[in-house]
């Protein structure tokens, strides 16, 4: 048989979709270690966020926007714009939330409730601690961590929210008493240069400081 020019273009072209194809459909499996070997690799890095904080009893959601940024060893700082200001960081050591609207900020100890902002210290030898089960969502592929039988860990189980087109994160879910709370990230700016001042805080004069002594993680 005669194959033509054309004949051979279409089969060129052809061959080329497929390849695109196989490139494009990567394992969830393969997919999802190259994210986490993304992440494992960074140092600091800064990006856009939006968190909802959805009620499971009214079908309710507060959402609040801004830029966080993380440096290691368990530095982070989240700076909301909308719908009002306001300021979480911690060195580490101590955690400040700032109130600007109501004049407060409270000093208080790293605890549980701010482990969605340390994600990238978590994802390091994850596997020594959680069971992860990979789900495709209707946006995102879901990586389900499960905490290991008999392992200690304050976040028992949450959902990370993978960009398979980008090998990226794309959020963290987790569940906080009759809440969800979903943290979704973008625009991400990695081993960004950081200063260590960004994770420090002095009230401005006339704030009223509440310190909150609790026990933080213990």
């Amino acid at each position: 048989m005669l194959i033509t020019k054309e004949v051979r273009l279409r089969r060129g072209i052809l061959a080329a979709l497929v390849g695109v194809g196989f490139l494009v459909a990567a394992s969830p499996r393969k997919t999802f270690n190259a994210v986490i070997n993304r992440y494992a690799g960074i140092s600091s890095l800064k990006a856009s966020f939006e968190e909802r904080i959805c009620s499971k009893k009214d079908g309710t959601c507060q959402i609040l926007k801004g830029t966080f940024t993380y440096a290691s060893p368990n530095k982070f700082r989240v700076d909301v714009t909308v719908p009002m200001q306001q300021l979480v960081l911690s060195d580490g050591v101590v955690t400040w939330i700032y109130l600007p609207t109501a004049n407060q900020a409270i000093k208080t100890k790293p605890g549980p409730e701010q482990e969605m902002f340390l994600f990238v210290e978590r994802l390091q030898n994850y596997s020594e601690q959680y069971t992860v089960q990979l789900k495709s969502g209707k946006e995102h592929l879901e990586a389900h961590f499960t905490v290991k039988p008999g392992k200690k860990v304050f976040v028992k189980s949450f959902v990370m929210l993978i960009d398979a087109s980008k090998n990226e994160l794309a959020g963290i879910k987790v569940e906080q008493g009759d809440n969800e709370v979903i943290f979704l990230l973008e625009d991400f700016q990695y081993n960004a240069e950081v200063a260590e001042s960004q994770f420090t805080f002095s009230p401005p004069e006339g704030t009223t400081v509440i310190e909150d002594t609790g026990t933080g993680y213990q």
